[in-house]
């Protein structure tokens, strides 16, 4: 919440007026590009994984079944061609880190258990049902 306050141009207030946020501390345990994450539930079914660069709190989102993932990462990259071709999001409060988030990514994304890999802004997505088993 301090970035909507330190760069109010890069975020809509509006978007988000009379939504009751809880807020949550990433834990330093290894997981994710720079080693922070939030497991959701404290089962590691679903994990929060901070991917920061293009925003400081960017978050992807890892659900795990098994040994099976799927990764749903925000605006860490804008499409699968993202990762593919390493293509950072066009904007980035840090180009460094949004490098490495990134690299994280494409990482996750090739893995062999990783069963879908999912940007917010890829236009080549259309609704369908991923089965985790």
């Amino acid at each position: 919440m301090q970035d909507t306050k330190k760069f109010p141009i890069r975020y809509v207030k509006s978007m988000w007026d009379g939504i009751d946020f809880e807020t949550f501390d990433f834990e330093k345990n290894g997981i994710g590009p720079v080693g922070e994450s939030f497991d959701l539930f404290g089962d590691k079914s679903i994990e929060l994984v901070k991917i920061p660069g293009h925003t400081n709190g960017l978050t992807a989102i890892k659900i795990n079944v098994g040994e099976k993932f799927v990764l749903l990462y925000s605006d860490g990259g804008y499409a699968k061609k993202s990762w593919q071709e390493m293509i950072p999001p066009g904007t980035a409060l840090d180009e460094e880190l949004s490098m490495k988030s990134l690299e994280w990514i494409r990482q996750m994304s090739l893995d062999e258990n990783c069963v879908e890999s999912l940007a917010n802004h890829d236009a080549d997505i259309v609704p369908h049902e991923i089965i985790l088993k």
